[in-house]
C-alpha cells in the first residue's frame, strides 16, 4: 500500500513520513519525487508550480491513497477547490504542526474541505499528537480499499 504526500514547501511532508516511520526527525528538503517504503515525498514545489502538476497526477497512480498536508501555521492555500477529484482513489488530509503556538486548525481544515477532503487528520510530528490517529485511519482505508478492490488485486499486492 503506497501513500503519496502533496502540499507546499515546508507543510511538513519529510518529516511526517520520518515520525510515521520511527526515523530520526531531521530537515531533509525533497529535492524530486521520493519512494520511501510505503509513502511517496513529492517536493512542494511541485504542488505550487502548475507546470509539475502533470508529475504528481502521474505519479498519483503509484498511490494507492493520496494525502493532502495543509500546514496549520500558514495563512497559504495551494489547494484548489475540489482537488480529490483529480484522483480515483481515497484522499485524506493531514493538518500538519500543530503544535505550534501559530497555528489556526479551523483555517487550515478549511483549505482542506475546500479541496474535498473529508477525513482530516491533526498531527504534530514533532510531538506525535494525533499520529496514531493517522495512523489508524490509514489502516482503516487500508482495510476498506483492500475489501471494495479484492477481485482486482492478487493477495500480497498489499504487503
Amino acid at each position: 500500500m503506497k501513500i503519496m504526500l502533496i502540499g507546499p514547501s515546508a507543510a511538513g511532508k519529510t518529516t511526517l513520513i520520518q515520525r510515521l516511520r520511527d526515523r530520526e526527525i531531521k530537515y531533509d528538503k525533497t529535492q524530486a519525487i521520493e519512494y520511501i517504503g510505503n509513502y511517496i515525498d513529492t517536493p512542494g514545489e511541485y504542488m505550487q508550480q502548475r507546470g509539475y502538476w502533470g508529475s504528481l497526477t502521474i505519479t498519483s497512480h503509484d498511490a494507492d491513497i493520496i494525502g493532502l498536508v495543509q500546514d496549520s501555521s500558514s495563512e497559504d492555500c495551494w489547494f484548489s477547490g475540489g482537488l480529490t477529484s483529480k484522483f480515483e482513489k481515497p484522499v485524506i488530509g493531514i493538518l500538519t504542526k500543530i503544535d505550534r503556538e501559530d497555528s489556526n486548525l479551523s483555517q487550515g481544515r478549511s483549505y482542506l474541505e475546500l479541496a474535498g477532503c473529508t477525513a482530516i487528520f491533526p498531527v504534530s510530528s514533532y510531538t506525535s499528537e494525533g499520529i496514531d490517529a493517522l495512523s489508524e485511519g490509514i489502516h482503516a482505508m487500508v482495510k476498506k480499499y483492500r475489501k471494495e478492490n479484492e477481485r482486482r488485486y492478487a493477495d500480497d499486492y498489499f504487503d
